[in-house]
C-alpha cells in the first residue's frame, strides 16, 4: 500500500518542481532582457541534443538562458548557413508609436518645402471643325462643356443645322464669347449677360477695363444660359425676337411705314459716306452688288426665313456666299441708287415680308 501511494504521488511532485523551475527561469530571463547587456537572437543549441523533447526547428529562434558565447555564435552561423546575420537589440533603431516614415521629408526637425500652387489656366478659345454625323451634343461632350456654351459662343440661330466642315468656336469653360461693338463697355456687357464685372476683367486679364477695342472678343464666364437666348432671332413659338444689332449708330432720318404716298420698308440712318456698315446677326451673304433703287446692296440670309438688307452703300466688303458674324463690317455707307443723301437703308424681312426694324433691334 505504501509503495502504491508513493508511486501515485511522485508524478505530482515532479510536475510541481518543473513549474517552479519554469517560473524561476522566466523571472531570470525577464531580468536579463531589461539589463543593459546586448542580447542576440539565436536558438538553444543544447536542446538539439535532447531526444524526444520536441526541440525547436533549426529555423526557429529563442532567447537562451545564458548569453551566447562567441563559440555559440559561430556554431549558430555555421548551422544556419544562409548568410543570416545576428543583430543585437542595441543596434535596432526604434520608431515611436504613431510616427510614420516620410520618404520625401527632409532632415529631422525641418519642415518639407511647400510646392507653389500652379495658377489656374486661362480660359482657352479653340476651333472645332464639324465632322460628318456630329451633333452639338457630341461636340459639347468631347470638350466637357454644355450645349448652351457652344450655342452662345457661335451665336447659332438654328442649333440643329450643322454643316460638315463648319468651324465652331469652343470655350474650355462654361460661358460665352462677346464681340465688342461700338459703344460697348465692360459694365454694360456684364449687365447684359447678368454676370459680375470682375469676372469678365479677370477671365480676360484686362489691364484697363475702360479701354475696349471694337471687334475684341471677351470671355464671359458662366453666361451660357443667358447668351444662348440673347441672340436667337426666332423664338420657339415662331415669333421674331428683339435680337438684332444696329448696323451703325446714327440719327434716324426716316422710319418704317408710309412715306410720300408709298410704303417705306426700312429704317434710314443718316451717316456720312464711308461709315462702316455691320451685320445685324450671323448669316450668309445671299446678294452683294447693285440692285435697282437700292444702289449697292448687301442681303444677309440668317436662316429660319430671316434676312436683312443694307442699301445705298458706296463700297461693299463681302461677296455672295460669304459667311458673316454679328458686328462684322460688310459695307461702307454711301448715296447710291435712289437716295436723298448719304445714309444707310436697313430692312428686316421675315418669311418674305418686311417688318418694322425698330421693334427687333436691341437697345
Amino acid at each position: 500500500m505504501d509503495d502504491n501511494h508513493s508511486r501515485r504521488w511522485r508524478p505530482g511532485w515532479t510536475l510541481l518542481l518543473l513549474m517552479i523551475l519554469v517560473a524561476l527561469t522566466v523571472t531570470d530571463e525577464s531580468s536579463r532582457l531589461t539589463s543593459d547587456s546586448p542580447v542576440y537572437f539565436t536558438w538553444n543549441q543544447n536542446l538539439l541534443g535532447v531526444s524526444n523533447q520536441g526541440g525547436p526547428d533549426p529555423l526557429d529562434v529563442e532567447f537562451p538562458g545564458e548569453l551566447a558565447s562567441e563559440d555559440d555564435i559561430a556554431l549558430a552561423m555555421e548551422v544556419m548557413g544562409d548568410g543570416t546575420q545576428l543583430v543585437a537589440l542595441e543596434d535596432i533603431e526604434s520608431v515611436a508609436v504613431g510616427e510614420s516614415i516620410d520618404e520625401e521629408a527632409g532632415p529631422a526637425g525641418e519642415e518639407p518645402e511647400e510646392k507653389p500652387e500652379a495658377p489656374e489656366p486661362k480660359p482657352l478659345v479653340l476651333t472645332h471643325v464639324v465632322e460628318r454625323g456630329q451633333t452639338l451634343w457630341d461636340i459639347a461632350k468631347l470638350y466637357g462643356i454644355d450645349i448652351d456654351t457652344v450655342v452662345a459662343a457661335n451665336q447659332l440661330n438654328d442649333p440643329q443645322r450643322l454643316q460638315v466642315g463648319q468651324n465652331l468656336t469652343i470655350l474650355t469653360i462654361k460661358g460665352a464669347l462677346h464681340t465688342v461693338r461700338l459703344g460697348d463697355n465692360v459694365w454694360d456687357i456684364a449687365r447684359a449677360y447678368q454676370v459680375k464685372t470682375q469676372d469678365i476683367v479677370e477671365a480676360n486679364e484686362l489691364l484697363d477695363p475702360s479701354s475696349l477695342r471694337v471687334g475684341q472678343r471677351l470671355v464671359i464666364p458662366g453666361a451660357q444660359a443667358v447668351a444662348a437666348q440673347r441672340h436667337l432671332l426666332v423664338a420657339s413659338n415662331g415669333q421674331l425676337r428683339r435680337a438684332f444689332d444696329w448696323p451703325a449708330r446714327g440719327r434716324i432720318s426716316s422710319r418704317y411705314g408710309p412715306r410720300w404716298g408709298r410704303m417705306h420698308y426700312g429704317l434710314d440712318l443718316a451717316v456720312v459716306t464711308g461709315t462702316p456698315v455691320r451685320a445685324a446677326a450671323d448669316g450668309r451673304v445671299s446678294w452683294s452688288g447693285p440692285r435697282g433703287t437700292y444702289g449697292n446692296l448687301v442681303i444677309v440670309d440668317h436662316g429660319q426665313r430671316v434676312e436683312t438688307r443694307y442699301a445705298h452703300n458706296s463700297r461693299l466688303a463681302v461677296r455672295a456666299g460669304d459667311s458673316v458674324k454679328r458686328g462684322q463690317i460688310i459695307a461702307y455707307s454711301g448715296n447710291t441708287g435712289i437716295s436723298t443723301g448719304p445714309h444707310i437703308h436697313f430692312e428686316i424681312r421675315y418669311r418674305g415680308k418686311a417688318v418694322d426694324p425698330e421693334k427687333y433691334l436691341m437697345r
